[in-house]
């Protein structure tokens, strides 16, 4: 269990817990960590720790790319961490994907199947389309934030 959890390049994914003294469940590369902050408190938090809020990352995505819902968050820019929400950020069944992570997605029966990096694969109740559109947005901010750098 963690609190103020560090985003590093080994986090695939940001789970909401419904559990009474944990928050979070978040997955990494070699281990599966839980933390008692909220996963959108979690991103936000990490968002002030290199540089900005999440206010300000949401602002200028916004002011470059005509996106208006599920925005995409360069967590880390410089060490190429971005995230993207399945739903509206302030949701409480907000899961949060970390771009660099994700091998490829899957269409499996209303359920999209995530497979990361190392090989682990998660069930999302979100459709292969939302979830594509989400991960291709990401790689739009991606690229605008580096050509920025």
């Amino acid at each position: 269990m963690r609190s103020n959890y560090r985003i590093t390049p080994d986090t695939m994914a940001i789970f909401p817990l419904y559990d009474v003294m944990y928050q979070s469940s978040i997955l990494e590369y070699h281990q599966t960590v839980t933390s008692e902050e909220k996963p959108f408190d979690i991103i936000k938090e990490n968002c002030l720790h290199h540089g900005s809020s999440y206010q300000g990352r949401k602002a200028s995505v916004q002011h470059h790319l005509d996106f208006r819902q599920k925005i995409p968050v360069p967590i880390q820019p410089t060490q190429k961490i971005y995230s993207f929400p399945t739903q509206s950020a302030t949701s409480f069944d907000c899961i949060w994907l970390f771009f660099h992570a994700i091998k490829h997605v899957e269409n499996r029966e209303q359920l999209s199947t995530i497979t990361f990096i190392n090989g682990e694969t998660v069930k999302i109740e979100m459709s292969y389309y939302t979830v594509q559109k989400q991960y291709d947005r990401t790689g739009m901010v991606k690229v605008l934030i580096e050509q920025l750098m």
